[in-house]
């Protein structure tokens, strides 16, 4: 009966010597070329560190000098001045003293215009010129005018007053147009005064001897002592 070869144990031992080696010297060079870089990169000359040159100019201050000199000369011109021709004041009027005549005149009409007033004043186409004109009269005794209602409410009530009427007198004598010149401030009596003058009868004003038509100022007083 035949036996198995077995190959020896050295050959395999040698084969895996070998290859162990090889890994060795691979890793080996690669170090080593590793370490040559290294030292090549360590042993260059390190470039020298130069600092950064500052460039300046040096600028004249001779423009600035001219500017601030030129300045000066525009302000120093002195403004136009404006001549405005005053006109002189015209001299003052003296006024003349009033004469004694021109005093004394209004003095001496003043009490005839009061006593006028008492029974009524008046304006007409004769007043103005003409002719002397006469005003016309209620206090005729043909005449009978009522007196005006004084109401019994404003009695009562304290009212009293004056009131003026103006009256456009015709030449017949009877009234042609009332108006209320001037209230008493009741408003009563006013309407009781118109509602009286408006029936009554007047001597017509007359300028000479002819009768004129002539608006009037009529008084009425309302007193609580009559």
């Amino acid at each position: 009966m035949n036996q198995p070869h077995i190959a020896p144990a050295t050959g395999v031992a040698s084969h895996e010597r070998r290859g162990n080696l090889l890994c060795l010297s691979g890793i080996t060079a690669l170090h080593l070329c590793l370490l040559a870089a290294a030292v090549i990169g360590l042993g260059a000359p390190t470039p020298p560190i130069v600092a950064p040159r500052i460039i300046g100019m040096l600028v004249s201050d001779a423009p600035a000098a001219d500017n601030s000199q030129s300045q000066p000369s525009a302000r120093s011109e002195p403004a136009p001045v404006r001549t405005i021709n005053k006109t002189s004041p015209l001299p003052a009027v003296s006024k003349a003293p009033p004469s004694e005549r021109a005093l004394t005149a209004p003095a001496a009409a003043a009490p005839a215009a009061a006593s006028k007033g008492t029974a009524g004043t008046g304006s007409g186409p004769g007043a103005a010129g003409g002719g002397q004109v006469s005003l016309p009269r209620t206090d005729a005794a043909h005449l009978n005018n009522p007196k005006p209602v004084y109401p019994s409410v404003s009695r009562r009530m304290g009212e009293q007053g004056r009131v003026l009427l103006s009256v456009y007198i015709l030449p017949d004598g009877s009234v042609g147009e009332i108006r209320l010149k001037q209230s008493c401030g009741h408003p009563r009596l006013d309407e009781s005064a118109m509602t009286a003058v408006r029936r009554w009868r007047y001597v017509p004003a007359r300028r000479g001897n002819e009768p004129i038509p002539y608006w009037y100022v009529q008084p009425i007083s309302f007193s609580l002592d009559e």
